[in-house]
């Protein structure tokens, strides 16, 4: 299977239509939007290609600005999208099971009040270690999220050693985690061009990808 991944439009909906149609060129099996999509326009896109989707930060402060129509989809958003191979979240996968909508988010406060919903995986190393543990105690081997608005990779190795991807392609390695980050469609901060990431399941390889 083919994946492709994406995250943080910030209603930028031409770029969002410029990475759907550059994506058909991996012949892609699905589609998985990480958050932060924005107002309707971008929404739209999203739903019409029927593209499963986690709410960002966005979303909590801003679903109510959205259609409503838009505003039922968004509240029905998951936080966290599981998998035996991967994860997909918008930031770190450390979420109360008992959150599993935004709209259960909205109705605990609790929550909200009492921990860092969207913390940044590039540089909050306490929560990066925390998202490799939990994915390393649930056998999986591999988080992709948004937020940072960086292409960024992170490897946990058997030696268990913490290293960098640097490579736009690369291979995953038998028993080991990595947390990779999508980049951002709408906001890139590492450089021009919308971006996005391939995930292919049967070669298990990486790809970052940009369109300028």
């Amino acid at each position: 299977m083919r994946y492709i991944i994406f995250s943080d439009i910030h209603n930028h909906t031409t770029a969002l239509q410029q990475i759907l149609a550059d994506a058909q060129r991996h012949s892609p099996d699905a589609f998985y939007c990480l958050g932060d999509v924005g107002t309707d326009a971008s929404v739209e896109v999203v739903r019409s290609a029927n593209i499963p989707t986690v709410f960002g930060n966005w979303e909590v402060s801003n679903w109510r600005y959205l259609s409503p129509d838009n505003q039922q989809w968004a509240l029905a958003l998951p936080p966290l999208l599981q998998f035996s191979e991967m994860w997909l979240a918008h930031a770190a996968p450390v979420w109360s099971p008992k959150i599993k909508s935004l709209a259960d988010l909205l109705a605990n406060p609790q929550v909200r009040r009492n921990g860092k919903l969207f913390p940044y995986l590039d540089f909050e190393e306490d929560y990066l270690w925390q998202s490799i543990g939990l994915l390393f105690d649930a056998g999986v081997p591999l988080l992709f999220h948004g937020h940072t608005h960086r292409q960024l990779a992170w490897r946990f190795t058997r030696t268990n050693k913490l290293l960098r991807e640097y490579k736009p392609v690369f291979q995953l390695a038998e028993n080991e985690t990595y947390v990779v980050g999508v980049g951002s469609v709408g906001r890139p901060q590492d450089g021009p061009g919308a971006s996005y990431v391939v995930y292919d399941s049967d070669t298990r390889t990486v790809e970052f990808c940009r369109v300028v």
